[in-house]
């Protein structure tokens, strides 16, 4: 999902004249290593992929609450609390608008038929539309996007700019501060 997002991050940071001089030191890797697995259950076995997604959330809201120190992880933090009410409350699937994703160039039989492993169709019984998949995202990946999505893009950007060494801090902005902070 967040590939071309990525991509752009990292272009941005080199054009800034960023350079990746060391990996930031996370804490608890390995609940990502799980969320990982979670997913790839999920894909596997997508009659019960709701299931194996709402776990998943649970450890990578762990992995961002432990890492909130990081400005870019508390963005994040936002994007996936606002995803995983969606989620949860719309039994561990998001829900997406059948509207907007007939724009895309994906086949959308599995998410009608129920069998997509992450994603069924918003009506009008779904709990909390507005934080559900809804936002048409026409770029190099086309896709339908939430508002949760749209802190994780934000948070993504963000790290991208502090693993090369070019952070920028969006409470120093607000202060008027310089963009940039000091390692």
């Amino acid at each position: 999902m967040l590939l071309d997002v990525i991509a752009l991050s990292f272009l941005v940071a080199l054009l800034r004249g960023g350079r990746i001089k060391e990996l930031p030191k996370f804490n608890q890797m390995k609940l990502l290593i799980v969320t990982i697995l979670l997913q790839a259950c999920a894909a596997f076995f997508p009659t019960i992929g709701g299931i194996f997604i709402s776990i998943a959330y649970v450890f990578i809201l762990a992995f961002l609450v432990f890492n909130r120190e990081f400005e870019d992880m508390r963005i994040f933090l936002i994007g996936w609390f606002l995803n995983a009410i969606a989620i949860w409350s719309n039994n561990g699937k998001m829900p997406i608008d059948l509207v907007q994703a007939a724009k895309l160039p994906y086949d959308l039989e599995p998410v009608i038929n129920g069998t997509n492993f992450k994603h069924s169709v918003l009506t009008e019984s779904s709990n909390f539309p507005f934080l559900t998949d809804v936002i048409y995202m026409p770029s190099f990946i086309p896709r339908i996007i939430s508002i949760g999505d749209i802190f994780i893009m934000l948070g993504a950007f963000l790290l991208v700019q502090r693993l090369m060494n070019k952070p920028i801090s969006l409470l120093q902005l607000r202060e008027g501060k310089s963009y940039a902070t000091k390692n």
